[in-house]
C-alpha cells in the first residue's frame, strides 16, 4: 500500500511539525516514508507545503502532480494553492478557519469566499471534509494546537497505514512536555469530529 499527502498552511501553523509526525508514526510502524518540505517565506506568514509519501516503492519525497491520496489544508486559500495535486480519488481535509493576508488586510485584494473556496476543491476533488480546526483547538486549550486536530481528522478517514494510537504518539513525542496534554485532547477532538 502506498499513500501520498499533501499538507499546506502558512507558517506557524505547524505544517512542518505535522510531516514530520506523519512520517515518525510511519517509521514506528515499519513502513518506508519519505518527507519533504517547501516554504518560501514562512516566519513572515508565507505559503509552506510538505509532502509525505508512506509505502513500498517510495523513493522520492514529492508527490507527483494528481498522485495525492489526500491533501491537508491548515488554511482555505493554501489548499487551493496545492490543487495540481488533487484528482478525483483525492480527499481534501480542510480547516476553513482563514487567514488574513496583509494585502487583504490593507484592502490590496479580496479574501475569496469559503464558498467560492469549497466549490474549485470540490472540481478537483473526489471529496471534501471540512471542519473549524481553531475552534476545535481552543476547546482542546490552545489554538495552536489546530495542526493536531487536523492530524486526528486524518486519521479517522482510514486513509493511513498506520494506526491511530502510532499517530497521537508520535505527536506527542514531538511536542514539548507542557503542551502534551493539550496535543493529545487536540487530536480526540479532530478524530471525533471528522469520525462523527
Amino acid at each position: 500500500m502506498k499513500v501520498e499527502l499533501v499538507l499546506a498552511g502558512v507558517g506557524g501553523q505547524g505544517v512542518l511539525l505535522m510531516a514530520e509526525a506523519l512520517g515518525t508514526a510511519a517509521v514506528a510502524s515499519g513502513l518506508n516514508a519519505r518527507v519533504s518540505e517547501i516554504h518560501g517565506m514562512a516566519q513572515r506568514g508565507g505559503s509552506v507545503v510538505c509532502h509525505v509519501r508512506i509505502g513500498e516503492g517510495v523513493l522520492s519525497p514529492t508527490v507527483m502532480d494528481g498522485q495525492a491520496d489526500a491533501i491537508v489544508g491548515l488554511e482555505p486559500v493554501e489548499a487551493l494553492r496545492v490543487m495540481r495535486y488533487a484528482s478525483r480519488k483525492t480527499l481534501v481535509l480542510l480547516n476553513t478557519r482563514p487567514i488574513i493576508p496583509p494585502s487583504v488586510a490593507m484592502g490590496a485584494a479580496r479574501y475569496p469566499d469559503l464558498e467560492d473556496i469549497l466549490h474549485v476543491l470540490g472540481g478537483f476533488a473526489g471529496r471534501v471534509i471540512t471542519l473549524d480546526a481553531v475552534k476545535l483547538a481552543e476547546e482542546a486549550g490552545s489554538t495552536v494546537a489546530a495542526n493536531t486536530v487536523m492530524l486526528g481528522a486524518l486519521a479517522s478517514t482510514n486513509i493511513l497505514p498506520m494506526d491511530v494510537d502510532t499517530l497521537r504518539e508520535a505527536v506527542v513525542s514531538l511536542v514539548p512536555e507542557r503542551f502534551r496534554d493539550v496535543n493529545v485532547l487536540a487530536f480526540k477532538l479532530g478524530y471525533e469530529a471528522v469520525k462523527r
